[in-house]
């Protein structure tokens, strides 16, 4: 009977501990805390497993140790590289949030430097090649000192845009009050 017990409690010791841990992790934005609008590649640095983060932000990555420190590399086209670390503790599951960082190489204080220099823009998000201004947005620009801009296929991060614009957007109407809202294109990325 005592060995029976024995090896019963040998063989829980080995099973618990080689039990494996499942981190359900999230990325949202820093800036905005919604969902990247791309996904993101997540690698484990300990044991190079790697996946990507899904439509919705999420992803899985299993068998990972109970108990660990782990540091997972996130890489992404608009997030650039991020190192973040996390431990699993002695739970089956994990389940994190991640906020990241966009690469932001303008933001709501760049828009107001740029509004004070008269050299403020409205960014646009085109397709492949960027859409050619018409008459009446020509019109636009000269009437209110401010210029569209087209990514066209390789725009900066959505986050970015949005904050850039919606302070544009704000400092339009402390200077020129609601007449604009009717002539401004409706491509301009603000939501």
């Amino acid at each position: 009977m005592r060995r029976i017990l024995f090896l019963t409690a040998l063989f829980l010791n080995i099973d618990s501990s080689i039990a494996q841990v499942r981190l359900e992790g999230k990325f949202i934005s820093d800036k905005t805390k919604l969902i990247p609008t791309e996904e993101v590649l997540i690698e484990v640095v300990e044991n190079r497993k790697s996946t990507f983060s899904n439509s919705t932000g999420n992803f899985t990555l299993n068998n990972l140790e109970k108990n660990k420190q782990y540091t997972l590399k996130l890489t992404s086209f608009q997030f650039g590289s991020l190192i973040v670390a996390f431990k699993t503790e002695n739970d089956t599951i994990v389940k994190k949030v991640f906020e990241i960082k966009a690469n932001c190489e303008f933001d709501n204080e760049t828009a107001k430097i740029e509004w004070k220099n008269k050299k403020a823009k409205l960014y646009l998000i085109g397709s492949i090649a960027p859409r050619a201004n018409s008459k009446a947005d020509i019109k636009f620009e000269k009437k209110y000192n401010i210029k569209y801009y087209d990514f066209g296929c390789t725009p900066a991060p959505t986050e970015c845009i949005k904050e850039y614009n919606k302070e544009v957007l704000k400092l339009l109407e402390t200077e020129y009050g609601k007449e604009w809202k009717t002539q401004i294109r409706k491509d301009v990325v603000v939501d």
